[in-house]
């Protein structure tokens, strides 16, 4: 009795595989993913190539902008908008209790 083979990997098109370039460098997909879109990246020299390009371009964003503070009154304001969201929930969540 031979011992059954392991299912075959899905192919993703180039296309696939740079839609979702960014989940792969932020590791936001699941392993079984990442190793599919690996093994893409190591058969294409394209992508891989738009590949590197894009993680070059996150060094650079993370490197130049890391330091970098938002001032007090956009937190400020981030927090009034985050504060009438969470208000207006509250109301839309108390109103669908009252209609069921």
């Amino acid at each position: 009795m031979t011992s059954p083979e392991p299912p075959e990997k899905p192919k993703l098109d180039c296309r696939e595989v740079l839609e979702e370039v960014y989940l792969y460098l932020d590791a936001e997909c699941s392993d079984v993913r990442r190793d599919v879109i690996r093994d893409h990246l190591d058969e294409c020299s394209p992508c891989l190539s738009e590949y590197g390009i894009e993680q070059e371009v996150r060094t650079i964003v993370h490197r130049c902008c890391s330091n970098e503070k938002a001032p007090d009154e956009v937190k400020a304001r981030l927090r009034q908008k985050l504060s009438a969201i969470e208000q207006v929930s509250e109301i839309f969540s108390e109103v669908a209790e009252r209609d069921r």
